[in-house]
């Protein structure tokens, strides 16, 4: 009787740990994570000279070291904006970002400023 309980239930269990693997959130590699959902993001702003800041909804703060130079982080400062790039509800390492100044925008246009590589997001102290 206890064998046949045990084969029946195998497969629900089976299935509980897939549905648990699938769920949304973020992606952990290590202390870092790999993505983030677009919708938890409550702020986001640059920090010179390569990284950009992303304050989440529940207190997690997560910095990204950007994959390479950003010259819009570069010269950033408190008015610049950072515009997510991704096709979907997370953002994640190899996905981009613009940074640029609104003022300078409105001359050319957000997509004249280059696109940045996100790198992991890193857990860090809230500010």
């Amino acid at each position: 009787m206890r064998r046949t309980s045990l084969l029946l239930f195998a497969p629900l269990l089976l299935l509980v740990g897939a549905a648990a693997a699938r769920a949304p959130g973020p992606v952990r590699t290590g202390g870092a994570v790999s993505c983030i959902d677009t919708h938890d993001i409550v702020t986001r702003y640059p920090q010179p000279p390569g990284s950009v800041v992303f304050e989440m909804a529940g207190g997690i703060t997560y910095r990204n070291d950007l994959i390479g130079a950003c010259p819009g982080v570069a010269r950033a400062d408190s008015n610049s904006i950072v515009q997510l790039e991704t096709d979907g509800t997370r953002l994640c390492a190899n996905d981009s970002v613009r940074v640029y100044d609104p003022v300078e925008a409105r001359g050319v246009g957000a997509r004249a400023f280059a696109k940045c590589r996100l790198g992991a997001f890193t857990p860090i102290a809230s500010r």
